[in-house]
């Protein structure tokens, strides 16, 4: 991400929420595409429920347990972010469709200027977004080859009321555990894509406040207040669509984040602390990620209000 321009960054999270249904259709899209992503959301939904029964079970079975219940809460705390994402996105696919097809359109008929006042919001993020992916990458990694580096069958903490013995019943579990772990992982493009949006809205606010130091016509103004008045409409029309999914992250990703320090207190085998310590940095990361630009945002909503205020004084 460190070198990518702002069009190549909206096309890695495309791709991470194509992979994991949660990035809007695009309009034009055929029956055929569109019947295709509903295939692929219940497909992925149904593995999800279906290892969050297995974790749900868990937390009965092993409730005299703590070290393993604090694990499965972990873990399932973690998989319920990717449900809820998959949920919610879906509710919101018109008005997420919409938003980002005005980030769309505003970075193909960008000019230079205004180009690389939206890459320099993006640019303040990017490293710190790498470090989040970065650590959710090996943190499914960690998980995805658990087994063959531990006592432990399978990479997630669940109980199945069936045996694993056999190895095709065996690669069926694992398979589904290793999709639901990526799947998981993946979800991290939902808020990468509110990250965008808050650049963006921080990008046209600044560029706002550049036209109004320049304003010496009064049609110029109204123009400019017209403007403000759009770009306000889209910050609204964000954090109505996504106001649900933070809150959500906060919630899920705390809870991941507290029980995922138990076993480290716990004489746990070095794989498992691992896993652990990854699990608590990524969820620490994540709950960072849209906080740093929705405060940008809001120091930057202020500014062109002060502008317009001097100007018709």
């Amino acid at each position: 991400m460190f070198n990518m321009n702002s069009r190549q960054i909206l096309y890695i999270v495309e791709l991470f929420g194509t992979f994991t249904c949660t990035w809007p259709p695009d309009p034009n899209s055929s029956k055929k595409q569109i019947i295709f992503r509903n295939i692929r959301w219940l497909f992925a939904m149904l593995n999800l429920i279906l290892l969050t029964i297995s974790l749900t079970l868990a937390l009965y079975y092993f409730r005299h347990n703590v070290s393993i219940l604090m694990k499965s809460i972990s873990e399932l705390t973690a998989l319920l972010e990717a449900v809820l994402d998959l949920i919610l996105c879906r509710m919101n696919n018109d008005q997420l469709q919409v938003l980002i097809g005005k980030v769309k359109t505003f970075i193909e008929v960008a000019n230079e200027y205004e180009t690389k006042t939206m890459e320099r919001y993006m640019a303040r993020y990017k490293q710190f977004l790498s470090i989040t992916a970065s650590a959710y990458i090996i943190c499914s990694i960690l998980f995805t080859l658990g087994p063959f580096f531990s006592a432990q069958e399978l990479p997630i903490d669940g109980w199945l009321p069936f045996s694993t013995e056999s190895s095709g019943i065996y690669c069926i579990v694992y398979i589904n555990h290793v999709y639901c772990i990526y799947l998981t992982t993946f979800c991290i493009g939902v808020d990468f894509m509110i990250v965008i949006l808050f650049s963006y809205s921080a990008a046209k606010l600044n560029i706002l406040e550049v036209k109004l130091r320049r304003v010496n016509d009064f049609d110029v103004l109204v123009s400019c207040v017209k403007e403000h008045q759009e770009i306000i409409g889209f910050v609204e029309d964000t954090k109505t669509t996504i106001e649900t999914l933070l809150f959500k992250t906060n919630a899920t990703m705390g809870s991941a984040v507290i029980c995922g320090g138990f076993p480290l207190i716990y004489n746990q085998s070095l794989t498992v602390m691992g896993k652990f310590i990854f699990v608590m940095i990524s969820g620490c990361t994540r709950m960072y990620v849209n906080a740093w630009p929705a405060d940008d945002l809001q120091e930057c909503v202020s500014q062109p209000i002060v502008m317009l205020l001097e100007h018709l004084i």
